[in-house]
């Protein structure tokens, strides 16, 4: 089963680019979910692609600057971008005041009920009170300014406190009322020692059933989430882990029992288990048979096991999964299986291995038109010389076995492209020529087959990738980026050319973060069957 979920996440502190003279952080982070993954927690319906970027500055000793933007996309078409701005301002050692400013967008093409389109500005207020560091009270409001479309008003108001009812017992509780109805939060920890916590609490959120990127949105009343848990540890190799969790969403409702343990014999070794087991249950009904969904259980076993080696510069890790779901009419009934593993090994102070590998495989237990295979397994090493620095090289091998079933997706993540078995060796290679001037190559070639998903005639894929480049250092946290590119297929006896031209901005010493535009219609991930990327593209690239 190839449906799966990954992220990145990157944040550097503003001192570190603005050498000292500002303090606070600046992060981004990026998002994908295919069609079919699915946990105790999450089920994913539908492609989908959330990103976002923050900042947090302190403007001066007692006022803080912090704005964010969050955007959600996906195949069905629904949209919701979301821009915040808001300025604090301490006064005194007990009192804040927080102004905010935000404005939201909402796309749903499918939407059948008001509130799911247009865009909306909302400004806001809260008034804080540190009575002592055990005990925060507030207050606060907010009114919608300008609207368009059928998107609802958000005027909401309430009140909150965070206090430490004694040195172990911790309490947290917020109450408010709005367009959209009650929303409340209530929490209640225990903290007897250092090595120990416990925790329950309820949350009500009275927006969650008009967001898009919820798993449920739009379907009935949310009635609260409530979840219990304790965290202990046992000396200093073993901790422990339980958490209960009731999600009454209306008519998809489901109860988790989560379980793990984390076994660290050393410092070179860690072990972990944990164990899902789940009800979801779900009286909504399949959009094309109109017949109830019937419910079901699930349950989940992984381990992993991770390996760290400082003196010899050795990382490892390896996690398996097994999953498994059963209901009545047994229509539901699933077996799923994960295994997944990597290894980075800096053999010298020139040379360093990489290595990954991951298998996922699906099996309907009703019909085998739903069944798939997916692995992907890749070694490489990277060459940088400490002695000639100014050359940096990668050679790179991928194995790519992708056979998704009926409603999954492909390696690239289309619902209905192309299967294949391909074998990709590449070399990439670039030469600092001067401060301001670093010249790159690289080549590569794709052995394999494709198929259409529907086909079971299967069709040479082989093609070779050929990419000359220029990196200018304009100025010292900024660089600019050209590509010449050539892509031949000797199958078809075609040959495609395109360009590439993308601006970075380096933050930190080893993160930086560009935007470009594709002018080809191909990528240079040889992975990548199809011949649709042209256009504009934000990329985010780690160094070493």
């Amino acid at each position: 089963m190839t449906a799966d979920v990954w992220r990145v996440r990157g944040q550097v502190g503003l001192e570190d680019i603005t050498n000292g003279k500002v303090q606070g952080s600046i992060g981004a982070y990026y998002t994908e979910r295919k069609k079919g993954f699915s946990t105790l927690a999450e089920n994913v319906t539908v492609d989908a692609r959330i990103w976002g970027a923050n900042v947090d500055a302190m403007i001066s000793e007692n006022v803080k600057l912090a704005l964010s933007y969050d955007d959600y996309s996906d195949a069905d078409g629904k949209i919701k971008q979301s821009g915040e701005a808001s300025v604090s301002f301490e006064y005194g050692e007990h009192w804040a005041v927080i102004l905010g400013l935000d404005h939201t967008r909402l796309a749903d093409p499918l939407a059948t009920k008001p509130g799911y389109n247009g865009r909306r500005t909302d400004i806001g207020a809260r008034v804080e009170y540190r009575q002592d560091d055990d005990h925060l009270y507030y207050a606060f409001g907010q009114a919608t300014v300008a609207r368009s479309g059928d998107i609802r008003r958000n005027d909401r108001f309430g009140v909150g406190a965070d206090v430490k009812l004694t040195e172990k017992i911790g309490a947290t509780g917020e109450v408010s009322y709005g367009t959209t109805g009650v929303g409340a939060l209530a929490a209640l920890t225990y903290e007897p020692n250092a090595d120990d916590r416990y925790y329950l609490g309820y949350r009500l959120d009275p927006d969650r059933i008009y967001d898009p990127a919820a798993d449920f949105s739009g379907i009935g009343r949310d009635n609260g989430v409530i979840v219990a848990g304790a965290r202990r540890k046992f000396g200093d190799t073993l901790s422990m882990f339980v958490e209960n969790q009731f999600d009454i969403f209306s008519n998809k409702r489901s109860l988790t029992q989560a379980y793990g343990v984390v076994y660290t014999p050393s410092a070179l070794w860690s072990v972990d288990g944990n164990i899902e087991i789940g009800r979801i249950v779900d009286n909504s009904r399949d959009p094309v048979t109109g017949l109830e969904r019937s419910d079901f259980d699930r349950k989940a076993f992984s381990a992993s096991i991770g390996y760290n080696d400082e003196e010899r510069k050795l990382t490892a890790r390896l996690r398996g999964e097994f999953r498994m779901e059963r209901s009545d009419d047994h229509t539901r009934d699933l077996n799923a299986y994960l295994v997944a593993g990597q290894m980075t090994w800096q053999q010298s102070s020139d040379w360093r291995l990489i290595a990954s590998a991951e298998a996922a495989i699906s099996d309907r237990l009703t019909t085998s038109m739903l069944d798939g295979t997916y692995i992907e397994a890749s070694i490489g090493y990277a060459y940088r010389p400490v002695a000639h620095d100014r050359f940096n090289a990668l050679f790179k091998y991928t194995f790519l076995h992708d056979l998704p079933g009926a409603e999954q997706v492909n390696a690239n993540g289309e619902l209905n492209g192309p299967a294949q078995r391909s074998h990709i060796l590449s070399a990439d290679m670039i030469y600092d020529v001067t401060p301001w001037l670093s010249v790159g190559a690289k080549y590569g070639f794709r052995i394999g087959d494709q198929r259409a998903r529907a086909s079971t005639t299967w069709t040479r894929s082989d093609v070779h990738l050929g990419i000359l480049r220029a990196d200018f250092h304009i100025v010292k946290v900024w660089d600019a980026t050209l590509e010449g590119r050539a892509l031949w297929s000797p199958v078809s006896g075609t040959v495609d050319y395109g360009a590439l031209a993308a601006v970075y901005r380096h933050v930190g010493d080893n993160f930086k973060v560009g935007l470009g535009y594709n002018f080809g219609r191909f990528s240079d991930d040889l992975r990548d069957l199809t011949l649709d990327d042209q256009g504009v593209f934000f990329n985010l690239v780690g160094k070493f």
